[in-house]
């Protein structure tokens, strides 16, 4: 080969590399973007803001339906539970707020399936 048809290989080569981290770039910021949205969508319900029907309603308008389907909802969810969990409940708390924090975590796992979806994986994982 001669040096003009390797710099020419050269260059498309940089040209696909650089599109693929362009690509790359751009999924990781539509994700990024749409896991920061669900956290605001659930510190409002968890703060009783905004019932679960309208979570849900806004979340698979803003989200979709694939993001809510994955892990990465499934331990957002838990965590702003959890971040609930903290800031509502002080160490002599009621079981009363106990149980309506729970109600609400049932709620909204119902809401987007997932209680459904995990319960099955995990017999899943059992059975191997």
């Amino acid at each position: 080969m001669d040096a003009g048809r390797l710099i020419d290989l050269g260059f498309l080569s940089a040209g696909c590399a650089a599109a693929a981290i362009l690509i790359y770039l751009v999924y990781w910021h539509r994700r990024h973007r749409a896991s920061k949205r669900m956290q605001s969508l659930l510190e409002d319900y968890f703060d009783e803001k905004i019932d679960v029907e309208e979570v849900g309603r806004q979340a698979r308008a803003a989200v979709g339906r694939s993001f809510l389907g994955g892990n990465e909802s499934f331990a957002g969810t838990i965590r702003a539970f959890h971040k609930a969990v903290d800031k509502r409940l002080p160490p002599g708390h009621s079981q009363k707020e106990e149980a309506k924090l729970l109600g609400l975590l049932a709620a909204l796992k119902n809401e987007f399936g997932l209680t459904d979806r995990y319960q099955i994986e995990g017999w899943r994982a059992g059975r191997e």
